[in-house]
């Protein structure tokens, strides 16, 4: 029993944040009639109808059971869209889903989010309370559900995943990673991005780079010709949407329109000045890494939620470098954000709590009327993910020279004391 009451305590704050979206939610329908109306309370403009993302592939199934292409036609989506995800969702054509199980597939996909959520969540402080209960009510996180869209499976069985392979022998958890990597790029191609979470050592590059480059094989037998389509129709936007061409537009556009212009027209440069600020974080965060350490704790890639910020800080910088990505792909900055939670609840408040923060407000604070301030908080937060993630695997890499603390010091010799090395 006391067991019991520890596990809901310190799930506490997941389900108070899903009771609190409840009520504000239910307390709209019943005075607006309509869930779309409902959402507008958390500054969300809902579509009508609901579950947008999910139509995209509700309603696709629809177009290949009348004998059409949904890549190309147009015609069965209420928005005029073209079907932008690999053929693999098609499938759930042979399980009975068509255009009237949008409602159903929608509440299904964020029942195991949830679930997901409960799982990765455990806080036994107020301040981790606290911070996961905005994290949780904020705009993206409520725009994936609003929307329905696929990314709430990908990150539900990525957290899934990674907790069930935990639990096995040591012998297969590599293996069990891979076929993790596999599934999920094959469902969609950004999670390539997770095969960092091989970078242990030297030997772990190689099998990372295997392992991506299997993934990719997977992902061209099942989508075929299908996948300059898939690239085509994904729409890349400045709103509702971070990464390096809306941050880099809402920064240069006040300062010159003709900067603003340029960056519209060709996306390219947003996401080669990405490219040079990670490299720059990352040779910041080298040169002053133990700073760096005293306020963000140690990646972790022998746990299941250090492998999950791992990974949700992957997907999250090969998003932003891609250009443009919608809101709701910030749900996997909640990976991240339960390791430093977790860190907070062992103690280390210092190291934990200002990122936790600038996380959360990043957040909290995302509005399509504040196109500025999202793209300064939008750089910071890629700055500081760059910095973590990259110094952390360098460490690993264990580059001769590279983390020598003076001339002549022995690489080994440092290494052997690196508060980094895991």
């Amino acid at each position: 029993m006391q067991r019991l009451l520890s596990l809901i305590q310190t799930r506490l704050p997941v389900v108070a944040a899903v009771a609190f979206v409840a009520i504000i939610l239910g307390t709209n329908m019943h005075k607006h009639g309509s869930l779309t109306r409902a959402f507008r309370a958390f500054r969300i403009e809902s579509t009508t109808p609901g579950f947008a993302d999910t139509r995209t592939v509700t309603n696709s199934i629809d177009c290949v059971l009348s004998g059409q292409d949904p890549y190309t036609v147009r015609s069965f989506d209420v928005w005029n869209r073209v079907y932008n995800y690999p053929p693999i969702w098609l499938g759930l054509r042979y399980l009975g889903v068509t255009g009237r199980s949008t409602n159903l597939m929608a509440a299904i996909m964020t029942a195991i989010f949830i679930a997901a959520l409960l799982v990765l969540f455990s806080v036994r402080s107020w301040a981790g309370a606290i911070l996961v209960f905005f994290a949780l009510v904020s705009r993206p996180i409520l725009f994936a559900i609003e929307r329905g869209n696929i990314d709430l499976v990908i990150f539900s069985l990525l957290v899934f995943g990674f907790f069930l392979i935990g639990r096995q022998r040591d012998e297969i958890k590599r293996l069990c990673e891979a076929i993790l990597i596999v599934v999920l790029v094959v469902l969609k191609l950004f999670p390539i991005a997770t095969v960092v979470v091989f970078i242990r050592n030297r030997r772990g590059l190689i099998t990372s780079l295997a392992v991506a480059a299997l993934s990719i094989a997977a992902f061209l037998i099942t989508s075929g010709r299908r996948v300059p389509l898939i690239l085509r129709n994904t729409p890349q936007m400045r709103y509702f949407a971070y990464g390096a061409y809306p941050a880099l537009a809402a920064i240069v556009s006040p300062i010159s329109s003709t900067l603003g212009k340029m960056v519209d027209q060709h996306h390219g440069i947003a996401s080669v000045t990405a490219i040079f600020v990670a490299c720059f974080s990352v040779a910041i965060g080298t040169r002053y890494r133990q700073r760096l350490h005293q306020f963000l704790p140690e990646l972790n890639f022998d746990k299941a939620n250090g492998c999950i910020a791992i990974s949700g800080l992957a997907i999250y910088l090969f998003s932003f470098v891609s250009g443009a990505s919608f809101e709701y792909r910030l749900i996997f900055l909640l990976g991240p954000l339960a390791f430093l939670v977790d860190s907070i609840s062992r103690g280390e408040w210092l190291r934990a709590l200002p990122a936790s923060f600038l996380l959360v407000l990043f957040l909290v604070t995302r509005s399509e009327f504040h196109q500025l301030a999202n793209g300064i908080l939008d750089v910071a937060v890629f700055a500081g993910s760059s910095a973590w993630l990259g110094t952390t695997l360098l460490a690993n890499l264990q580059i001769p020279g590279l983390w020598a603390e003076n001339p002549g010091e022995s690489n080994e010799a440092f290494l052997s004391g690196s508060k980094f090395r895991v």
